[in-house]
């Protein structure tokens, strides 16, 4: 198991000081930003079908058939998508949890996610993607069993199955020189 820090809804990691050029692919999952609770942008979903009902204190609505939903810069594919909003709560664009199946995708700028499954879940404040995780920024690239990640306090952490291992591909940053390096120097 490894545990990563970062900014709000860290993306993936900060590494130890010799990764620390991952920082900036680490950062910000602001990735799941626009699922977030306090997103206040619109949701918008492309899907072939729509099943609509209540169950209990929540009304489900069932999106199928290569659904894509975007919500600010945040957008996410999936074969299912199921939204949970409060019945009773005044703001109907609100929801309390998002569970996505088939191959999930997650796009935000030059950050992505994929995994088999995914659940946002905004009343536990906790992201939780799994099977055959991978998460890219640029040409950094982490793979796992599972992500979770803590909305809350920002941490997020990439679970192997037992007996493999979590691999990553960190591509440091190239410094540029203040001067080409053909030019003299006085």
């Amino acid at each position: 198991m490894t545990i990563w820090r970062g900014g709000l809804l860290p993306f993936a990691v900060v590494l130890v000081t010799c990764l620390g050029s991952f920082q900036a692919a680490a950062q910000s999952t602001d990735i799941f930003k626009g699922f977030s609770a306090k997103s206040k942008a619109a949701i918008e979903v492309d899907a072939e079908t729509l099943e609509i009902f209540d169950e209990e204190t929540q009304r489900v609505s069932i999106f199928a058939g290569g659904v894509t939903v975007r919500r600010g810069n945040t957008t996410m594919k999936a074969a299912t998508i199921k939204l949970y909003t409060d019945k009773d709560s005044e703001d109907s664009n609100a929801f309390t949890r998002m569970e996505a199946t088939g191959t999930v995708y997650v796009n935000s700028g030059n950050q992505t996610v994929t995994g088999g499954s995914a659940v946002v879940d905004n009343d536990a404040q906790t992201i939780t993607l799994a099977g055959n995780v991978v998460l890219s920024q640029g040409k950094n690239v982490i793979v796992g069993e599972r992500l979770v990640i803590d909305m809350a306090t920002g941490r997020a952490r990439v679970e192997q199955t037992p007996g493999k291992r979590i691999q990553g591909v960190f591509n440091p940053n190239v410094a540029k020189p203040d001067k080409p390096a053909d030019t003299p120097t006085q």
